[in-house]
């Protein structure tokens, strides 16, 4: 431990692991000054010993930084009392539309922030009529704290993450004025809702409710038949705006463009820019900007290489975010699918390539003599036409991989036909979008110009959804996983994480 860079590695690690720590067991202040005290004093005494003193100061240091992870996850966790007094009362007031609305078929979900004191609500109400961000609004009803409704699920923590302590369902809302906010926003989101009409005058449904999922993440108009599919064949990610939908297609974009022979410099740029529009059309959520940092990262791994260029780049990005908003650890399932599926491409898709290659070698004696593409190729290498196919599955493969203990922990159900659904689809996703892009921009200007890439559009969305539709007719496409709790899970990435070890080890022992 003796290069700055993995002293600086350690640190953001002591600091992740203390947000970890809190999120799990909440510390109270005295063991937090208990354990910063230690670090202090394991740094003072070991800088006594001549020995020892460039560890034990180095360790005292971690120690510190780690009780310093516990304290900002205690700060940012104590709950807001400021309306606690009326809560179960009715009550009015008025606010300001702070975000996006979440609309499904059936209703609205807005986040309204008080005018005066800043606080936010989240609001049910109909579906009509529709709200936007920056309307300002006065709303009465009977104001109450969130209600967790299952023991697997902390409904009242995963709002308090956004900062959001209050609830009110269906109450009398009043529209008194529009068009405040940032005007970024109000852009942004009007690009959002034009771009979405344009799709849906020129794709049929559920095509247009699916390309409007993969590029808006948008699915209020999605039919129930269809969510059932996607639930069953895996493919949810697909329009669920994750983490983990962003960092796979991002891979998979940079793959198809040096697929018809872009050269990857230029492929490395347009995909960036790829991602940065991506997430100025879907309004620049912070969830979605986590996502494509991460999106961004898998992409830098790409170009640069090896696994430890690209290690202290992902716990810098992970300790970042965890600075900004330290309970997203816990309670964002899109935060967590975007990292896992980022450390996947990293460091799992390389040991899925090795075992590819191998097992090609195996069962096809025709190509006995090739030459097994080992460790050489590492991370850095070119995806080519040749290697298409190759690339597209071990990406897709490795991602599902390492997410899977947490998408069945999350869900209960576990897909068993969700890596066969996952490789039909995913490579045909970065095209569709592409086409999906140039359609709704096309019809932005005029309608006539959108006709010929919405229409490659719509095959290339029946072939997708033809093939969803193909694997969930199975019997056994799912199952229920109902054993699948927290420790399990802990336990089966601790596994997971011990394989890797092993893997590389072996894998430097060849080398040496």
């Amino acid at each position: 431990m003796s290069s700055k860079s993995q002293i600086f590695f350690w640190l953001l690690i002591a600091f992740i692991l203390g947000v970890a720590f809190a999120s799990f067991v909440p510390p109270s202040m005295p063991l937090i000054w208990a354990v910063f005290v230690l670090g202090g004093t394991t740094a003072v005494f070991g800088a006594l010993d001549a020995e020892k003193r460039k560890k034990a100061i180095i360790a005292g240091f971690a120690v510190m930084v780690f009780a310093f992870g516990l304290f900002w996850f205690a700060r940012s966790s104590r709950a807001v009392a400021g309306l606690d007094r009326v809560s179960g009362e009715r009550l009015t007031w008025e606010g300001m539309v702070d975000d996006e609305p979440v609309r499904t078929a059936k209703s609205q979900r807005v986040v309204v922030r008080e005018k005066v004191s800043g606080l936010k609500m989240l609001v049910t109400t109909r579906q009509y009529p529709e709200y936007r961000y920056g309307d300002i609004v006065k709303i009465s009803g009977k104001i109450e704290k969130p209600e967790n409704f299952s023991d697997d699920f902390d409904y009242a923590a995963y709002l308090a993450k956004d900062d959001i302590f209050y609830v009110m369902s269906f109450p009398e809302i009043e529209v008194l004025e529009r068009g405040r906010g940032s005007g970024l926003y109000r852009f942004l989101f009007q690009i959002k809702y034009s771009f979405s009409s344009a799709l849906n005058r020129h794709l049929p449904e559920p095509h247009a409710s699916f390309m409007a999922g993969l590029i808006l993440g948008e699915r209020k108009s999605f039919p129930p038949e269809l969510t059932e599919k996607l639930q069953a064949t895996g493919t949810t990610h697909l329009v669920a705006l994750s983490g983990y939908n962003i960092t796979i297609v991002a891979d998979a974009f940079l793959k198809t463009l040096t697929f018809f022979f872009i050269p990857f410099s230029w492929a490395f740029g347009v995909a960036i820019l790829g991602i940065m529009l991506f997430t100025m059309l879907t309004g620049a959520a912070a969830s979605v900007v986590r996502a494509a940092i991460m999106g961004i990262l898998v992409l830098v791994a790409r170009r640069e290489g090896r696994q430890y260029q690209m290690r202290n780049a992902l716990a810098l990005a992970a300790a970042a975010m965890l600075f900004v908003n330290p309970k997203i650890l816990r309670f964002d399932a899109a935060f967590q699918l975007s990292f896992l599926a980022t450390l996947g491409l990293v460091y799992v898709a390389p040991v899925f390539e090795r075992g590819y290659e191998k097992i090609k070698l195996r069962f096809i004696p025709l190509l006995r003599g090739a030459k097994l593409i080992r460790e050489s190729r590492d991370l850095r290498h070119r995806p080519s036409r040749k290697y298409f196919f190759r690339d597209v599955l071990v990406s897709t493969l490795s991602a599902q991989f390492i997410v899977l203990p947490l998408l069945v922990y999350n869900f209960g159900k576990l897909s068993l036909v969700g890596p066969l659904a996952n490789v039909a689809v995913v490579p045909f996703i970065p095209a569709t979008m592409f086409f999906g892009f140039v359609a709704g921009g096309a019809a932005l200007v005029n309608d006539f110009l959108a006709r010929v890439p919405a229409a490659a559009g719509w095959a290339m969305l029946h072939y997708e959804l033809g093939a969803i539709d193909f694997f969930s007719r199975f019997s056994w496409a799912s199952a229920e996983v109902r054993w699948l709790g927290p420790a399990v899970a802990v336990g089966l990435y601790f596994l997971i994480v011990f394989w890797l070890w092993r893997e590389y080890k072996s894998k430097y022992r060849r080398k040496g």
